[in-house]
Parts: structure tokens; sequence; C-alpha cells
């Protein structure tokens, strides 16, 4: 600006200050720069001054904040490194692992290489060993089996010349009469003719004979039979659904009564209960008398005779036709064949080893004998009577069933029973008949006149019954 004294524009270079305009004029520029920067000085105080005040709790909070995010970030990071050089571990310990593994691979390769051969050869040899081995021990398996069949039968025919099982031909009639123990064996279809005390003690004595058979051959039999002992001196059966069950059977009582127990199921005492074998009075009376005690009586030689067929269809002895009522029932004929006669079917008991030993005999070879006594048992498991073999073998003796073969007995004995011309009947029996005269009767006086006289016919052995 120009000076207000000389009135001249300032011009620093060209004249110096001539007055204290030019000085003012000349200090300006310095002044306003001084100013500009103590406000610049002034602004930034003042955000510096708010950055650090310690009073404002939202910067508190919010420094906190960071410096936890921080801290987070920095232990992530640590997490994150350790888990890297433990990865870093683990992948160096595999390829060491896995360079170990291809050396023992390499090493087990050249080994089996090594070793491969002759290989096939010792397996083809190791087989044929153990073939040979086998079939050594089958040809001694089964020439055990028929020692032991041997010795069973020998058994049976000791126990049958111990308990006098022998066969007489009858002079007259040509046929064949079997006694055990001194005493004829009954035969079921004519026990009408026979005594209670002859029919009680033949089948006792078949029985004990039939049971120790059974042991000594090692099967079970159909219908179990229980023997007299110490709780009841009677010898007993059970029938096919009731037989080799737990639990205490319900004899009956020795006087022979056919009534079952109050107590309890009727029919589940029916079918658990023992069938006798034993009867005190003959067939016919006690059929007349008390039809259920006979008809379990009946049930039970039917059982028995079961049986020995049974055990002849499983040894291989004949008892003629199976079908046949006749020849199921012939208890001696048939216990003869198994016990004693066998050896005639079969040759001589003791037959002769073949001096021929393959190692590959097995059951085979005792097939080829004629006679099985012996063989098949519940005992052994050589020729097992319980496996499937013996299954599909009991399949084929297609014998009828015990309840059939009691129905027919029973039919035979009925229809065989004398009849009596003259029967008995109770004074009850006549009641009917007595007041059906007495309506009929048109002369009342002469019938009450009678009454104190004895009366004729009504004592019982005297009355005939209308047929």
């Amino acid at each position: 600006m120009d000076c207000d004294i000389c009135h001249r524009i300032h011009d620093p270079e060209r004249l110096p200050f001539l007055c204290t305009v030019d000085a003012r004029n000349s200090l300006l520029d310095g002044r306003i720069s001084n100013v500009e920067l103590l406000l610049q000085n002034e602004s930034l105080q003042n955000e510096i001054n708010e950055l650090l005040d310690e009073t404002s709790t939202q910067n508190k909070f919010h420094r906190e904040s960071l410096q936890a995010q921080q801290r987070t970030a920095e232990d992530r990071t640590t997490q994150i490194l350790a888990a890297a050089d433990k990865l870093r571990n683990d992948i160096k310990a595999a390829r060491e692992e896995i360079q170990a593994r291809k050396a023992a691979l390499s090493r087990r390769k050249s080994d089996i290489a090594a070793v491969s051969g002759g290989l096939v050869e010792r397996r083809v040899k190791q087989q044929k060993d153990i073939e040979t081995d086998i079939g050594r021990l089958r040809y001694k398996w089964s020439r055990s089996a028929v020692d032991m069949a041997r010795t069973r039968s020998f058994l049976c025919m000791e126990a049958a010349r111990l308990y006098g099982l022998e066969r007489v031909k009858e002079g007259s009639t040509g046929k064949y009469e079997y006694y055990l123990g001194g005493i004829p064996v009954v035969d079921l279809a004519t026990m009408n003719s026979s005594t209670p005390e002859m029919i009680s003690t033949s089948l006792s004595h078949i029985c004990h004979i039939l049971m120790l058979v059974s042991h000594y051959l090692s099967i079970r039999l159909p219908a179990a039979i229980t023997l007299p002992h110490r709780d009841y001196p009677r010898p007993t059966i059970f029938n096919l659904s009731a037989s080799y069950r737990s639990g205490d059977p319900v004899f009956p009582s020795q006087t022979g009564a056919g009534n079952p127990s109050q107590s309890g199921d009727i029919e589940s005492q029916r079918v658990s209960r023992p069938r006798p074998l034993f009867i005190d009075k003959p067939p016919a009376l006690l059929a007349k008398e008390d039809s259920a005690t006979f008809s379990y009586f009946i049930e039970g030689v039917a059982l028995l005779a079961y049986n020995i067929a049974w055990a002849c269809s499983t040894q291989g002895v004949s008892i003629g036709d199976r079908t046949h009522f006749e020849d199921i029932c012939n208890m001696g004929r048939n216990l003869h064949e198994l016990l004693t006669n066998h050896q005639n079917v079969g040759g001589n008991i003791y037959p002769l080893l073949s001096n021929k030993k393959d190692p590959s005999a097995s059951k085979n070879d005792t097939d080829a004998h004629a006679s099985r006594m012996g063989q098949y048992s519940h005992g052994t498991t050589f020729y097992y009577l319980g496996g499937a073999e013996g299954t599909e073998f009991s399949k084929t003796f297609k014998l009828p069933g015990p309840m059939k073969l009691a129905d027919k007995l029973k039919k035979k004995l009925l229809s065989e029973a004398p009849a009596p011309d003259w029967e008995v009947l109770d004074d009850d029996a006549w009641k009917v008949e007595e007041e059906v005269v007495d309506t009929n009767q048109p002369n009342k006086d002469l019938l009450g006149s009678d009454k104190n006289s004895p009366r004729r016919g009504t004592s019982g052995w005297m009355k005939v019954k209308n047929r």
C-alpha cells in the first residue's frame, strides 16, 4: 500500500524504510503467517487433548476393546503357528513311517520270493498227509463202531440167556411159545385166556429186559418205561407225548383206579399219567367193571409192543409185516428175534476182520454187513439216531401209531370176551318197567293183597334182561 507520508509505493528492495508505515508493511506478511501457524497448533492441541482425555468413558471402552482384539489376534496367531508346526512335524513323521513301511514291505517281498520256491509242492504233500491221517482216523472210528456193535450184540444175547428167554415149539399145533424167566410171554391177542398174575408178571419181565437192552444198545425208546421203584412197586409206561418230560408224574393207584385226581386239569393229568403195565382182574372183567383202567392198560401194552417193534426196526431185525397188527403185538417173537436170533440173519456175531486197511474206510464199510445190530444208537455220534442220517433212517420204519394199535387190540379183546347168557342186574334196572306194568294193570287189589309176600324175579340173579 502507499505510504501516507511520502505517498510512495513500498518497495523493500529498491528503497529502505522511510517511515513507520513502511516498517509495518514489511512485517505484515510474517505476522499473518505466524497467526496461521498458531491457529493450526491450537487445533492440533485440542485434538491431542481429546484423544488423551482420561475422563471420556466411551474412548476408554473403545481402547480396551481394541486391546482385547489385539490380544485375541495375537493368541490366535500363536495357536495357528503352533498347529502349523505340529502339522509339519506330523507330516515329517508320516513320511518317515511310510519310508520305513516301504522298506519293510520290500524286505518281506524279498523273503517271500526266497521262500516261495517249492511252496505248492509242500502244500500238496501236507494236504495228502492230512487226508491220509483223516482216513486212518475214520477207519479206526469205523472199526471201533463195529467192535462196539458186536459188544452190544453180545451183551443183549447174554442178557436174554440170563433172563431165560427161549422159544419152545408146541407139538400139537406146531406154533412157537416164548418164555421169559420161566413164564410164558403174554400174547396180547389172547390175554382173555390168561390170568392177571401171569399177565402182570410177564409184562414186568419184559419191561426189565427191555430197559436193560435199551441201556446196552444206548437207544432211547419212544415211550418211556418206569420200572418198579421205592415210591411205586409196579411197572408203568408213558405215552409218546408225555415221555422224557420234567416234573413228577402222577402214578395210578395200586388198586387200579382209573379216575384222575380232582386237583388240577383233568386233560393234562390224563396225558401225563403213566399207563399201567399190570392188572389185578381178568381183562374181560376189568373192561366191564372199570373201563378207564382197562383203556389205560390196553394203551400201555400197545406202547410196550410199539417200543419192542421200534427197537427191532432200529437194529435191522425183521418183525414181519410192519403194518400188520399181529406181527407188531407178538412181543415174544420180536424179543426173541432181537436178542437171540439176530446172529442167524447177520452171520457170526464175531466175524473175522478183513486184512484190508483202507484209510478212506468210513460208515460204508459197516453197511456191508447184513445185520445192523448194535450200530444205530443215541449214545454215539457214529450212526447217531438223533442226527440227520438217523432221522431219515427212522422215517423208513413206517410203524402204525400206538393209539391205532391200542384201538385194534381193545376191539379184538372186547369182541372175543366171553358173553354170559345170564346177566346180573341191579334193582334200579326194573323200576321203569314196574311203573309201566302198574299203570296198565286193571286189578290193583290183587297186587296190593300180595304186598307182604316175597316178590319173585326181583332178587337179581333170576332176572333176565330183555334183548
